[in-house]
């Protein structure tokens, strides 16, 4: 998983177009989540997107680089969080949220959060990809879901037995894919599921 974001982003770096569409599809849905709940209007969220994008991508260069920019997910933190405050700060004065809480020290704590729960859905999408649709079921009913052992057995028609062996399974997995992106980027301190 971070390997494959690496990649996008050396390719990137490389000048591989297609690449870009990558980077688009991998962080669209964490930079819709960051503006929606800050409060950003649906009506503006793909503005906010496309702002963040062009960014990354200054006068036709890709300029990060982790030397100078340090990790890729403060990069883009930083990117995002401007963009939500200049959006705010050409908004007219409204009550709630606005440019003045979103451009606090606060973002880079709810950022952090926001990112290790996209990591996460992340991480499990790649579980999703080394097992059966129906391990990962009974993983996501149990672990995901806190669903007691008998009732998956039960939902899923199978034995108590075969619940656990797919449980383990599924945690074995996880653990390694979360023990890498912890590795990677240890302030994340996503916790084992």
């Amino acid at each position: 998983m971070y390997t494959t974001r690496t990649t996008v982003l050396k390719n990137i770096a490389a000048g591989n177009e297609v690449a870009w569409n990558d980077l688009y599809v991998i962080y669209h849905p964490l930079i819709l989540s960051c503006a929606m709940k800050r409060g950003v209007p649906v009506a503006d969220v793909d503005d906010i997107i496309q702002q963040v994008m062009l960014a990354l991508f200054n006068n036709g260069k890709f300029i990060y680089s982790r030397q100078k920019h340090g990790l890729f997910r403060s990069y883009l933190g930083g990117i995002i969080r401007h963009k939500i405050c200049d959006y705010f700060r050409k908004q007219p004065a409204t009550p709630g949220p606005g440019a003045n809480e979103e451009c606090d020290d606060s973002f880079e704590k709810n950022f952090l959060a926001e990112y290790r729960t996209y990591v996460i859905k992340e991480a499990l999408g790649e579980l999703k990809h080394h097992v059966r649709p129906e391990i990962f079921e009974t993983f996501y009913l149990c672990c995901m879901q806190n669903r007691p052992d008998k009732e998956v057995a039960e939902i899923q028609q199978i034995l108590p037995n075969t619940v656990t062996a797919r449980k383990k399974r599924c945690r074995e997995i996880m653990k390694n894919i979360i023990e890498e992106l912890n590795f990677s980027d240890p302030e994340l301190n996503i916790p084992l599921l």
